[in-house]
């Protein structure tokens, strides 16, 4: 017997802790202690925190100074964003082996839909363990799987599967799964509407679906009230699909104390450009401009922008014209700087381009890609483009 009629079969894959674990694949003496990443200065805030260290209250967006009060015993560490990013590759190729539809929505979590592939891989749940097993033999991490008929009922399941487990939700038995788990559960429920139904005596999915519509409709507007009582009973009818390729690319980096040093914001600057423009070459794109953002010691945040000359993916290019919104900033404002962020914009896909000089022309793409494989292997700071 296979799938009942109607209903889909959804997986939500979550690597357990995964910046954690992939840092113990590194180090074996990482094992079984607290383990927290993130920021190492006075502002920074938990990426991660591995099980042992949630055990003394430690989660992520956590300001780094109260985790380390309370948990001071943790190994503390910034982080390997290259690593990370590899893995979440490979654990991606690995899901893609079991379906051809893969929604990848962070790092380290992604949807499947798995419908109809029972003679392949046999039962939801037999193809669950084999897809943690995959992952574990290949990359040696833990993953949790939620299965649902829909995305919301495979994500949420999916915390109950944690750590290291499978949990299968069906469709008749959703809204009796769903009613007695906190409104905080539900996603799209963040801290700010989670106060609000909490003043409504409101605390737990089921007495949401079930509650009188007019307060909610004052809290949250007609339009959303049927939207979140629906979802609250475990009703989701969203497709899975691939989401649209994004049409900016940013990194940005908030200093340990403001800074008004030019030397020292345009170094900063140079590291993000690298970043940005290596995920704007890996997602085959071009970019047709470029902005800054600067934020000060009093959080006013001002933004600037320039168009390039024609589409590119270059970092030279991206930090040049970086470094030119960066001088006319300053010299409206000189004030020492908290935050500083570097993106591209107006991205569209590569065209292949024919030259009438040289039938093999080096561009800055092909330079750029070099720079690539040298980071890849050596480290994101082994190389860059020299000053001017």
């Amino acid at each position: 017997m296979t799938q009942y009629d109607g209903e889909r079969t959804i997986f939500h894959v979550d690597l357990d802790a995964f910046f954690v674990e992939v840092e113990r694949q590194n180090d074996v003496s990482l094992k079984g202690k607290p383990v927290i990443i993130g920021g190492m200065g006075p502002r920074g805030v938990v990426s991660t925190a591995s099980y042992e260290a949630r055990e003394f209250g430690i989660f992520s967006s956590q300001p780094m100074t109260l985790a380390r009060r309370l948990c001071p015993q943790a190994v503390f560490m910034r982080g390997s964003r290259d690593l990370y990013h590899l893995t979440s590759q490979k654990f991606t190729d690995i899901l893609r082996e079991f379906s051809p539809q893969v929604v990848p929505v962070s790092v380290d979590e992604a949807y499947m839909d798995m419908t109809g592939t029972d003679r392949l891989f046999g039962q939801p749940l037999e193809a669950a363990i084999d897809i943690r097993r995959k992952v574990r033999d290949d990359l040696g991490l833990p993953a949790s799987i939620g299965i649902g008929p829909s995305k919301l009922v495979a994500k949420v399941s999916t915390e109950h599967a944690k750590p290291d487990g499978v949990f299968r939700v069906r469709q008749f038995e959703a809204e009796a799964f769903f009613a007695p788990q906190p409104v905080r559960n539900l996603p799209g429920i963040g801290p700010k509407a989670n106060a609000i139904l909490a003043k409504l005596g409101i605390t737990t999915l089921g007495e949401l679906a079930a509650a009188p519509i007019g307060p909610l409709r004052r809290a949250f507007g007609p339009k959303q009230v049927e939207y979140i009582q629906r979802r609250a009973k475990g009703i989701d009818n969203s497709i899975l699909q691939e989401r649209p390729k994004t049409k900016t690319i940013s990194a940005e980096t908030t200093f340990d104390s403001d800074i008004a040093s030019r030397h020292v914001l345009e170094r900063t600057l140079k590291q993000l450009c690298a970043r940005v423009g290596r995920r704007l070459r890996e997602s085959s794109q071009l970019a047709k401009g470029t902005n800054i953002k600067l934020r000060y010691g009093d959080f006013t945040t001002i933004t600037r922008q320039l168009r390039f000359p024609t589409p590119s993916d270059a970092d030279e290019l991206i930090y040049d014209s970086a470094v030119m919104l960066l001088t006319s900033a300053l010299g409206q404002r000189g004030d020492p700087i908290r935050l500083i962020g570097v993106g591209v914009n107006g991205l569209g896909e590569k065209a292949a381009q024919l030259s009438l000089l040289d039938e093999n022309p080096v561009t800055d793409s092909d330079i750029t890609e070099v720079l690539d494989a040298i980071r890849d292997r050596f480290g994101t700071k082994s190389i860059s483009y020299g000053s001017n």
